[in-house]
């Protein structure tokens, strides 16, 4: 008897000491039953949401209707695997309860009970409010957009300079080979020289506009990774942020030179568009370090298995306390010039790409950042720029749908896809997509995303998705830059293209489909 109480008493202690430290974590727990479809949520729980615990309980559907509405899904693919492949539950979701303006961040984690069969009986886990850690991230993810902002500003000249030497040449050799064209005995070759000029301005156009899409993209820089030469990156920010280093600089009376010493093919596995914003970082800094003008150095080179990127300025130093704490959020020696997020961005940056940064500086004597990538491996899988579905036979002409309401731009798709022998349709809308789509089977469909007025391309993929599985989906947008390839296929994309596009991109991507070898 004794026993028995004090195995009660050390059971309430241990009960007493998880309620404790339950409520001084701001955490919670739940429970859902799969077979009676009842998910019932702790005292700690209702105390979070100002309610009593009954109005947290009830089935799964009602639950959900708690939840943001842009969450729900996320959340039912997170109970579902957790159901059938016994992964944990771990996800985070914004959670309305039936108090007004009571909306809070948690951070749901849970894992399957099951019968001695195996069979799922429910999930039980715990909720923590994170709302606090959400706020601050919002805060910080501000402050990094006007960063990123106020970077764009400082390169804006340049970057209209680059755009308009494109148009330049671009309207310039159209003209001479409209010209040509319109004589007696046209030089063919002299045209075919003045078109290829034109396509490379046109190219490099798009490149420099991509460039800025990466510099205001709310989205996270590092998505999907690629071969990234870092000597390149190096040249283009310094072209990029010329306004800033050499115009102003000159037009303040404090003259710098930036020079830039990269050895070849020194590449890394990463996000050219995050590499560019982290050299960009520490351009700006260089530049701020030099008060009198002076000399900033870019270098890249291969060591080994690594590639070494220096960027070195010839200013005033730093005192140890302030490198102490250089690469602290929200630090600056600038005053209200600086928003103390420049150095931290570029450390988050060399980090997720796998490597490290040493900072080396002395008072009066200059600064040197010291970056070092994982080198790219020369096995590199090849990334897979369609998944492998239902594959049409090799050679095989398809069935394509071309979705563009810009009528010349599909034209021209139509024309370049039927010079491969495709099968092509053109619709200007989704309905219109939708009308083809049902009346015969299509292997690709390629839409772009903005498609008039309360249309776009993101629905007709999620329809295609739902309906027609097998077909392979592309979104072709100038927002190329600025989307997550990884959100892209939770919506249906298989694959997206920036504009401007090559001819050959399409040619490839229909080849690709039919099981076509090159290009051609």
């Amino acid at each position: 008897m004794d026993g028995t109480a004090c195995d009660s008493r050390t059971l309430q202690q241990t009960q007493l000491r998880l309620r404790m430290a339950l409520d001084a974590s701001n955490m919670g727990t739940w429970d859902y039953d799969l077979r009676r479809d009842r998910l019932e949520w702790s005292r700690e729980l209702a105390q979070m949401a100002g309610v009593p615990p009954h109005v947290l309980t009830g089935s799964l559907a009602e639950s959900l209707g708690s939840v943001h509405p842009e969450d729900r899904s996320k959340i039912e693919r997170a109970i579902r695997d957790t159901l059938d492949h016994d992964s944990e539950l771990n996800v985070e979701a914004r959670v309305r309860f039936r108090r007004p303006g009571s909306e809070r961040w948690l951070l749901l984690k849970g894992q399957a009970r099951r019968d001695e069969r195996g069979r799922p009986l429910g999930i039980t886990g715990v909720a923590m409010d994170i709302t606090n850690r959400k706020e601050a991230e919002a805060v910080h993810g501000r402050l990094a957009q006007s960063e990123r902002l106020r970077a764009l500003g400082e390169m804006a000249s340049g970057i209209a300079h680059d755009l308009n030497q494109s148009l330049a040449l671009i309207t310039g050799y159209s003209d001479m080979a409209r010209q040509e064209l319109s004589g007696d005995t046209p030089d063919v070759a002299r045209v075919r020289e003045m078109v290829g000029i034109t396509a490379q301005a046109a190219i490099e156009g798009g490149q420099v506009l991509r460039g800025l899409l990466s510099f205001v993209r709310t989205q996270e820089l590092l998505v999907e990774e690629e071969r990234v030469d870092l000597g390149e990156v190096l040249q283009d920010v310094a072209r990029l942020t010329a306004p800033r280093w050499r115009d102003a600089t000159q037009a303040e009376g404090r003259p710098i030179d930036l020079v830039v010493d990269a050895q070849p093919n020194c590449a890394i596995d990463g996000s050219p568009a995050a590499l560019r914003e982290a050299i960009t970082n520490l351009i700006f800094n260089a530049v701020d370090a030099l008060p009198r003008g002076g000399i900033i150095k870019l270098s890249a080179r291969c060591e080994d298995d690594h590639v070494v990127v220096e960027v070195s300025d010839s200013g005033t130093g730093m005192p140890p306390d302030v490198q102490a704490r250089v690469f602290d959020p929200f630090f600056t020696t600038k005053g209200e010039r600086g928003t103390g997020l420049g150095l931290p961005q570029v450390l988050t940056v060399v980090e997720r790409h796998g490597g490290t940064i040493e900072l080396d500086s002395r008072p009066s004597r200059g600064t040197t950042f010291r970056l070092k990538f994982p080198r790219a491996s020369d096995r590199r899988r090849r990334p897979e720029t369609l998944p492998r579905g239902p594959a049409a036979a090799p050679g095989q002409r398809i069935r394509i749908l071309v979705v563009e309401d810009e009528q010349q731009l599909a034209r021209m798709a139509g024309l370049v896809l039927r010079q491969r022998g495709h099968h092509v349709s053109v619709a200007a809308s989704v309905e219109e997509a939708l009308v083809y789509l049902r009346e015969e089977p299509f292997a690709l469909v390629i839409s772009d995303l903005g498609l008039g007025p309360g249309q776009n391309g993101w629905d007709l993929a999620e329809a295609v998705r739902e309906r027609w599985p097998a077909t392979r989906f592309v979104l072709v947008t100038g927002w190329g830059a600025a989307i997550d390839p990884a959100e892209a296929r939770q919506r249906g994309v298989d694959q997206v293209i920036p504009k401007p596009y090559r001819i050959a991109d399409l040619r490839q991507i229909a080849d690709d489909v039919a099981g076509v070898s090159g290009s051609g």
